[in-house]
């Protein structure tokens, strides 16, 4: 009967979460004329960020197209490195990473339709000075990562607003 009962619920469960819409965070259907999109960046764009932005579009089933129904325009990239602990020897122990970027979507007239949005994403990273080398790839890699996550934030941002 126990066994009866905790199956009972856990079906119950199912069918509720997907009564009320449920999905896995990450997947948003993708409307017709979301599908196409022009892209515009500033000079300043770091190739990183522009490689990131093309890998998410591409995964979301959005292709880049000069005539698309929709433009997507990054309108400023900022990057910071700041410390924000030292040791007894004014030695950087940690230091904060962090990264905004300002972008619109506009329509075929080049009207916005989303007014200026912006993406934002910041990590806290241990430094070593005897270990500079390992640090500095660390960096490397942590900022690849970060860029993704603003493209994906982007991405979805666009997706929103394109509908």
């Amino acid at each position: 009967m126990k066994r009866v009962t905790s199956l009972f619920l856990l079906l119950a469960s199912l069918l509720g979460l997907t009564a009320c819409g449920f999905q896995l965070s990450g997947y948003q259907p993708l409307p017709e004329s979301a599908r196409h999109v022009s892209l515009i960046l500033t000079s300043d764009t770091p190739a990183n960020l522009e490689r990131a932005l093309k890998t998410s579009l591409r995964k979301q089933g959005v292709l880049i197209t000069a005539d698309a129904p929709y433009t997507l325009a990054i309108r400023n990239v900022q990057q910071n490195r700041r410390s924000i602990t030292i040791d007894s020897n004014a030695n950087v122990d940690e230091y904060e990473m962090l990264m905004q970027v300002t972008f619109e979507v506009m329509n075929r007239d080049q009207q916005s339709v989303s007014g200026e949005l912006s993406a934002f994403t910041e990590k806290i990273l241990d430094y070593d000075a005897d270990k500079e080398t390992a640090s500095a790839t660390l960096q490397r890699t942590i900022k690849r990562e970060m860029w993704q996550t603003l493209a994906d934030r982007i991405v979805r941002q666009y997706i929103a607003r394109a509908q």
